[in-house]
């Protein structure tokens, strides 16, 4: 089966148009250890400031989006993120064990923790405000798509953050394009185009099997990049290697760069001030990234089911000229399946080390509320079907591997559309059918 996934990438790998090939982003980890928000990751929260975009090509203008979004911020998705950090602290009380640090850490942990862990994965405000900003900017940077007669169609996965996220953000459209028809709904049918690696999604697509392409697990990798791990306990526990008896190391700091990063997003925060340093937060992230990387690039096969919807839905439209948006929202490790898949900046490049994989996939990429949004462009005076396209990540305009653009960041729909069913296949076997 190894040789499967040998060919997978070597077909994956190949450029597919004759554009050039997608440069690393080098200087990386200087880049993370820079920007705390970048180094907390998949917990970093939405940058809402506006992004410089290119014009409209001549004679162009945007009659359609399809959109993907993560929901917004959140708590933490796993009570472990807060309580096994505060079981520890506890221990070290009880054995008079704590420094200064861990014992201010424990007074303000308590009390958040009784009030939270009523809350975990719940949205925060933080995250209702996000999906309405972003709406209210889709509207406001292309009103042309919806003006009156648009129709914009929302879906979510089951998850009550996400169909919360969609209803902050159709309730902002609704405000900022009253004349547009706007309709959300949360289902079964909706798996494939929300959450398709959902375990009793029964439209879930097959292929083959999968092989992680590193042989060095998430904890070895964790053991090789932070082996100074017992400093960081040592600021909170007076023997850190008390504090850790019993206790498998590489989980209790999964936990805690959670239980930091996730101070991003909480209305009530505890203060997670000189429990890393910069260099410390930055090495957490590249393994957090690398334990990402290995969970999320398996999730390509389920969710090609996204890339078949946002194709026959953006055909649909365009021949039916049907204005307006579909909006799916649902959660980052979809988002980073969606860029592996489609390759985005090179995100799919797959790296002979492990060491060099962060100069092509970035968890931090897909922050809370993160959204991909294809936006179409229709000629105003000439062929109805020479139909360009260009792709935002989080409002910025961004590539598609070695697929070659018509000008700037704007590619041709039939080209594009041949891009993405070519990408889907090697991950593909079986496609049960949606009954109509």
């Amino acid at each position: 089966m190894r040789k499967i996934y040998i060919l997978l990438i070597a077909l994956l790998s190949v450029p597919m148009f004759g554009q050039q090939a997608p440069k690393p982003r080098t200087g990386v980890r200087e880049e993370v250890k820079a920007d705390w928000n970048k180094a907390s990751g998949l917990e970093g929260v939405y940058d809402l400031t506006e992004k410089k975009l290119s014009p409209a090509p001549k004679g162009y203008k945007p009659v359609y989006i399809s959109h993907y979004g993560r929901h917004g911020s959140r708590y933490a998705y796993s009570e472990k993120a807060y309580s096994l950090i505060l079981d520890l602290l506890k221990e070290g009380k009880s054995q008079d064990n704590l420094t200064a640090r861990g014992e201010r850490l424990l007074s303000q942990m308590e009390p958040f923790f009784n009030r939270a862990k009523y809350q975990i994965g719940e949205l925060t405000p933080l995250g209702w405000q996000q999906h309405a900003w972003i709406a209210k900017n889709m509207v406001h940077t292309f009103p042309s798509v919806f003006k009156k007669g648009s129709v914009v169609e929302a879906r979510s996965s089951a998850s009550v953050r996400a169909v919360m996220s969609m209803a902050s953000f159709v309730a902002s459209v609704s405000r900022e394009a009253p004349k547009a028809q706007v309709y959300a709904h949360q289902g079964t049918f909706d798996a494939p185009a929300t959450r398709p690696n959902l375990g009793v999604n029964p439209f879930r697509y097959k292929g083959p099997e999968y092989i992680f392409p590193y042989p060095e697990s998430s904890e070895q990798f964790f053991l090789r990049k932070f082996p100074g791990y017992e400093n960081v306990m040592a600021r909170l526990f007076k023997d850190p290697r008390k504090a850790l008896a019993g206790q498998n190391p590489y989980e209790v700091f999964f936990f805690l760069y959670m239980a930091v990063g996730s101070m991003n997003n909480t209305p009530v925060k505890y203060e997670t001030d000189g429990i890393f340093t910069p260099e410390e937060y930055a090495a957490l992230w590249e393994i957090d990234n690398y334990d990402r990387f290995r969970e999320y690039t398996k999730y390509q096969t389920s969710c090609s089911s996204i890339i078949d919807d946002i194709v026959a839905k953006a055909d649909s439209r365009i021949s039916g000229k049907v204005r307006g948006a579909d909006l799916r929202f649902g959660h980052d490790h979809v988002v980073m399946a969606l860029l592996l898949l489609m390759d985005i900046d090179g995100f799919a490049t797959v790296p002979d080390s492990n060491d060099d994989l962060v100069y092509w996939f970035q968890s931090f990429r897909s922050p809370k509320a993160a959204n991909l949004q294809f936006v179409f462009y229709a000629p105003k005076c000439k062929k109805e079907n020479d139909i360009l396209v260009k792709l935002l990540l989080n409002g910025e305009e961004v590539r598609f591997g070695s697929l070659e653009t018509q000008s700037g960041p704007y590619y041709r729909w039939d080209t594009l559309k041949t891009y993405l069913i070519q990408r889907t296949v090697p991950f593909v076997t079986e496609k049960p059918a949606i009954p109509e």
